[in-house]
Protein backbone atom coordinates (compact mmCIF):
# COMPACT_ATOMS: atom_id res chain seq x y z
CA UNK A 1 0.00 0.00 0.00
CA UNK A 2 1.29 3.48 -0.93
CA UNK A 3 1.84 5.73 2.10
CA UNK A 4 1.82 9.50 2.39
CA UNK A 5 5.59 9.28 2.92
CA UNK A 6 5.82 8.29 -0.76
CA UNK A 7 4.48 11.78 -1.54
CA UNK A 8 6.06 13.91 1.15
CA UNK A 9 9.55 12.47 0.63
CA UNK A 10 9.81 13.59 -3.03
CA UNK A 11 8.06 16.88 -2.18
CA UNK A 12 10.60 17.65 0.53
CA UNK A 13 13.41 16.90 -1.91
CA UNK A 14 11.86 19.26 -4.47
CA UNK A 15 11.44 21.92 -1.81
CA UNK A 16 15.10 21.64 -0.86
CA UNK A 17 16.13 21.91 -4.51
CA UNK A 18 13.97 25.02 -4.86
CA UNK A 19 15.42 26.61 -1.74
CA UNK A 20 18.92 25.99 -3.04
CA UNK A 21 18.12 27.68 -6.36
CA UNK A 22 16.37 30.59 -4.62
CA UNK A 23 19.21 31.28 -2.21
CA UNK A 24 21.38 34.20 -3.21
CA UNK A 25 23.89 35.48 -0.60
CA UNK A 26 23.44 39.16 -1.46
CA UNK A 27 19.63 39.10 -1.58
CA UNK A 28 19.56 37.12 1.67
CA UNK A 29 21.19 40.08 3.47
CA UNK A 30 18.24 42.36 2.74
CA UNK A 31 15.18 40.25 1.87
CA UNK A 32 13.34 37.43 3.62
CA UNK A 33 13.53 34.01 2.01
CA UNK A 34 10.91 33.54 -0.74
CA UNK A 35 7.83 31.67 0.40
CA UNK A 36 7.29 28.28 -1.25
CA UNK A 37 3.58 27.54 -1.50
CA UNK A 38 3.46 23.85 -0.63
CA UNK A 39 -0.06 23.41 -2.01
CA UNK A 40 1.08 24.65 -5.40
CA UNK A 41 4.18 22.49 -5.21
CA UNK A 42 1.92 19.50 -4.52
CA UNK A 43 -0.28 20.40 -7.49
CA UNK A 44 2.62 20.66 -9.93
CA UNK A 45 3.98 17.39 -8.58
CA UNK A 46 0.57 15.73 -9.12
CA UNK A 47 0.24 17.09 -12.66
CA UNK A 48 3.70 15.93 -13.70
CA UNK A 49 3.13 12.58 -12.00
CA UNK A 50 0.68 11.84 -14.83
CA UNK A 51 3.21 12.58 -17.57
CA UNK A 52 5.28 9.71 -19.07
CA UNK A 53 8.70 11.27 -18.49
CA UNK A 54 11.83 10.35 -16.60
CA UNK A 55 11.82 11.41 -12.95
CA UNK A 56 14.59 13.96 -13.50
CA UNK A 57 12.59 15.60 -16.30
CA UNK A 58 9.47 15.71 -14.14
CA UNK A 59 11.43 17.32 -11.32
CA UNK A 60 12.87 19.93 -13.67
CA UNK A 61 9.40 20.87 -14.92
CA UNK A 62 8.08 21.15 -11.37
CA UNK A 63 11.04 23.34 -10.38
CA UNK A 64 10.59 25.48 -13.48
CA UNK A 65 6.88 26.07 -12.87
CA UNK A 66 7.47 26.85 -9.20
CA UNK A 67 10.21 29.35 -10.07
CA UNK A 68 7.70 31.14 -12.33
CA UNK A 69 5.15 31.16 -9.50
CA UNK A 70 7.68 32.49 -6.99
CA UNK A 71 8.91 35.16 -9.42
CA UNK A 72 5.32 36.36 -9.86
CA UNK A 73 4.70 36.29 -6.10
CA UNK A 74 7.92 38.20 -5.44
CA UNK A 75 6.93 41.01 -7.79
CA UNK A 76 3.60 41.21 -5.93
CA UNK A 77 5.56 42.10 -2.79
CA UNK A 78 6.96 45.27 -4.35
CA UNK A 79 5.73 48.29 -2.40
CA UNK A 80 3.74 50.87 -4.35
CA UNK A 81 3.74 53.56 -1.64
CA UNK A 82 4.75 56.95 -3.10
CA UNK A 83 6.75 58.13 -0.06
CA UNK A 84 9.15 55.72 1.58
CA UNK A 85 12.40 55.83 3.53
CA UNK A 86 15.76 55.19 1.85
CA UNK A 87 16.05 51.70 3.35
CA UNK A 88 12.56 50.81 2.11
CA UNK A 89 13.45 52.16 -1.33
CA UNK A 90 16.51 49.88 -1.48
CA UNK A 91 14.39 46.93 -0.37
CA UNK A 92 11.81 47.71 -3.07
CA UNK A 93 14.48 47.81 -5.76
CA UNK A 94 15.98 44.56 -4.54
CA UNK A 95 12.57 42.89 -4.49
CA UNK A 96 12.10 43.78 -8.16
CA UNK A 97 15.56 42.43 -8.94
CA UNK A 98 14.85 39.26 -6.96
CA UNK A 99 11.71 38.60 -9.02
CA UNK A 100 13.69 39.15 -12.21
CA UNK A 101 16.45 36.87 -10.93
CA UNK A 102 13.98 34.06 -10.20
CA UNK A 103 12.49 34.52 -13.68
CA UNK A 104 15.96 34.14 -15.15
CA UNK A 105 16.37 30.87 -13.28
CA UNK A 106 13.36 29.25 -14.92
CA UNK A 107 14.45 30.47 -18.37
CA UNK A 108 17.84 28.94 -17.73
CA UNK A 109 16.33 25.60 -16.73
CA UNK A 110 14.12 25.41 -19.81
CA UNK A 111 16.98 26.47 -22.06
CA UNK A 112 19.05 23.60 -20.70
CA UNK A 113 16.10 21.28 -21.44
CA UNK A 114 15.74 22.83 -24.93
CA UNK A 115 11.98 23.13 -24.46
CA UNK A 116 10.89 26.20 -26.44
CA UNK A 117 7.22 25.12 -26.39
CA UNK A 118 7.14 25.19 -22.59
CA UNK A 119 8.71 28.66 -22.58
CA UNK A 120 5.82 29.80 -24.79
CA UNK A 121 3.30 28.04 -22.55
CA UNK A 122 4.61 29.76 -19.44
CA UNK A 123 4.86 33.12 -21.22
CA UNK A 124 1.17 32.86 -22.18
CA UNK A 125 0.22 32.10 -18.57
CA UNK A 126 2.32 35.00 -17.27
CA UNK A 127 0.66 37.40 -19.72
CA UNK A 128 -2.82 36.26 -18.65
CA UNK A 129 -1.94 36.59 -14.98
CA UNK A 130 -0.45 40.06 -15.36
CA UNK A 131 -3.45 41.28 -17.37
CA UNK A 132 -5.78 40.30 -14.55
CA UNK A 133 -3.48 41.72 -11.88
CA UNK A 134 -3.61 45.07 -13.65
CA UNK A 135 -7.41 44.95 -13.61
CA UNK A 136 -7.39 44.21 -9.88
CA UNK A 137 -4.77 46.85 -9.01
CA UNK A 138 -6.53 49.50 -11.09
CA UNK A 139 -9.83 48.47 -9.49
CA UNK A 140 -11.51 48.33 -12.90
CA UNK A 141 -13.59 45.32 -11.84
CA UNK A 142 -17.32 45.97 -11.60
CA UNK A 143 -18.59 43.44 -9.07
CA UNK A 144 -17.79 40.41 -6.97
CA UNK A 145 -18.32 37.93 -9.83
CA UNK A 146 -15.91 39.93 -11.98
CA UNK A 147 -13.41 40.08 -9.12
CA UNK A 148 -13.63 36.33 -8.48
CA UNK A 149 -13.05 35.64 -12.18
CA UNK A 150 -9.91 37.80 -12.21
CA UNK A 151 -8.59 36.37 -8.94
CA UNK A 152 -9.18 32.82 -10.17
CA UNK A 153 -7.21 33.52 -13.35
CA UNK A 154 -4.33 34.95 -11.30
CA UNK A 155 -4.25 31.88 -9.08
CA UNK A 156 -4.77 29.18 -11.70
CA UNK A 157 -3.59 30.26 -15.17
CA UNK A 158 -0.14 28.78 -14.69
CA UNK A 159 -1.58 25.39 -13.69
CA UNK A 160 -4.18 25.47 -16.46
CA UNK A 161 -1.57 26.17 -19.12
CA UNK A 162 0.88 23.55 -17.84
CA UNK A 163 -1.93 20.95 -17.70
CA UNK A 164 -2.99 21.83 -21.24
CA UNK A 165 0.63 21.62 -22.39
CA UNK A 166 0.76 17.99 -21.29
CA UNK A 167 -2.87 17.19 -22.22
CA UNK A 168 -4.04 16.52 -18.66
CA UNK A 169 -7.51 18.09 -18.64
CA UNK A 170 -8.82 16.63 -15.39
CA UNK A 171 -5.98 18.10 -13.35
CA UNK A 172 -6.55 21.43 -15.09
CA UNK A 173 -10.12 21.47 -13.75
CA UNK A 174 -9.15 20.30 -10.27
CA UNK A 175 -6.33 22.85 -10.01
CA UNK A 176 -8.77 25.65 -10.82
CA UNK A 177 -11.29 24.52 -8.18
CA UNK A 178 -8.70 23.75 -5.51
CA UNK A 179 -6.74 26.99 -5.86
CA UNK A 180 -9.89 29.09 -6.25
CA UNK A 181 -11.14 27.65 -2.97
CA UNK A 182 -7.83 28.30 -1.24
CA UNK A 183 -7.74 31.93 -2.38
CA UNK A 184 -11.43 32.62 -1.73
CA UNK A 185 -11.13 31.10 1.73
CA UNK A 186 -8.23 33.43 2.54
CA UNK A 187 -10.09 36.38 0.98
CA UNK A 188 -13.19 35.60 3.05
CA UNK A 189 -11.17 35.50 6.27
CA UNK A 190 -9.46 38.83 5.53
CA UNK A 191 -12.79 40.37 4.57
CA UNK A 192 -14.45 39.25 7.81
CA UNK A 193 -11.53 40.55 9.91
CA UNK A 194 -11.65 43.94 8.21
CA UNK A 195 -8.19 43.49 6.69
CA UNK A 196 -7.26 44.74 3.18
CA UNK A 197 -9.09 42.58 0.64
CA UNK A 198 -9.87 42.89 -3.04
CA UNK A 199 -13.59 42.47 -2.39
CA UNK A 200 -13.54 45.36 0.05
CA UNK A 201 -12.04 47.59 -2.65
CA UNK A 202 -14.90 46.56 -4.94
CA UNK A 203 -17.49 47.35 -2.27
CA UNK A 204 -16.08 50.82 -1.65
CA UNK A 205 -17.14 51.78 -5.15
CA UNK A 206 -20.75 51.14 -4.08
CA UNK A 207 -20.39 53.09 -0.82
CA UNK A 208 -23.13 51.40 1.19
CA UNK A 209 -23.37 48.85 3.99
CA UNK A 210 -25.65 46.48 2.07
CA UNK A 211 -22.86 45.96 -0.46
CA UNK A 212 -20.59 44.69 2.31
CA UNK A 213 -23.31 42.37 3.57
CA UNK A 214 -23.98 40.99 0.08
CA UNK A 215 -20.28 40.46 -0.65
CA UNK A 216 -19.76 38.58 2.62
CA UNK A 217 -22.60 36.24 1.72
CA UNK A 218 -21.36 35.72 -1.84
CA UNK A 219 -17.82 35.00 -0.65
CA UNK A 220 -19.25 32.27 1.57
CA UNK A 221 -21.19 30.86 -1.39
CA UNK A 222 -18.07 30.81 -3.58
CA UNK A 223 -16.11 29.07 -0.83
CA UNK A 224 -18.82 26.44 -0.38
CA UNK A 225 -19.05 25.82 -4.12
CA UNK A 226 -15.33 25.49 -4.75
CA UNK A 227 -14.85 23.24 -1.73
CA UNK A 228 -17.66 20.90 -2.76
CA UNK A 229 -16.53 20.80 -6.39
CA UNK A 230 -12.94 20.07 -5.37
CA UNK A 231 -13.95 17.21 -3.07
CA UNK A 232 -16.33 15.84 -5.70
CA UNK A 233 -13.62 15.80 -8.37
CA UNK A 234 -11.20 14.12 -5.99
CA UNK A 235 -13.77 11.52 -4.93
CA UNK A 236 -15.17 10.66 -8.35
CA UNK A 237 -13.22 11.75 -11.36
CA UNK A 238 -9.54 12.31 -10.65
CA UNK A 239 -7.04 9.63 -11.58
CA UNK A 240 -4.15 9.60 -9.13
CA UNK A 241 -2.45 7.47 -6.52
CA UNK A 242 -4.23 6.89 -3.18
CA UNK A 243 -1.50 8.85 -1.42
CA UNK A 244 -2.00 11.91 -3.64
CA UNK A 245 -5.75 11.74 -3.14
CA UNK A 246 -5.26 11.51 0.64
CA UNK A 247 -2.88 14.48 0.59
CA UNK A 248 -5.32 16.72 -1.30
CA UNK A 249 -8.34 15.69 0.76
CA UNK A 250 -6.34 16.38 3.91
CA UNK A 251 -5.47 19.89 2.66
CA UNK A 252 -9.06 20.62 1.64
CA UNK A 253 -10.47 19.61 5.00
CA UNK A 254 -7.72 21.48 6.84
CA UNK A 255 -8.55 24.68 4.95
CA UNK A 256 -12.24 24.14 5.56
CA UNK A 257 -11.63 23.56 9.26
CA UNK A 258 -9.89 26.92 9.61
CA UNK A 259 -12.27 28.80 7.31
CA UNK A 260 -15.71 27.77 8.57
CA UNK A 261 -16.58 27.90 12.31
CA UNK A 262 -19.55 25.57 11.75
CA UNK A 263 -17.33 22.99 10.05
CA UNK A 264 -14.83 23.47 12.88
CA UNK A 265 -17.50 22.48 15.41
CA UNK A 266 -18.67 19.47 13.38
CA UNK A 267 -15.09 18.23 13.04
CA UNK A 268 -14.53 18.49 16.79
CA UNK A 269 -17.72 16.51 17.41
CA UNK A 270 -16.62 13.87 14.91
CA UNK A 271 -19.62 14.42 12.59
Amino acid sequence: MISLQDIYGPLEKLKQQLQKKLTHPYLAKFLPSPVIDEDKLLLFYAILDQVPLKEEQKSNYVLTAMLVQIALDTHDDVSTLPHIEQQEFVQRQLTVLAGDYFSGLYYSLLSDMKDIKMIRTLATAIREINEQKIRLYENSIEGIEDAVESITTVETALFRRVSEHFGIDMWKVFSEKFLAYKRMSAEKKRYELGLPAIMRKTDRKKRNFSAFEASAGMLKEFCNRYFEESVSLMDKGLTCSPSLKAAFLSRLHSMRYHEDPAYHKLAEEGL
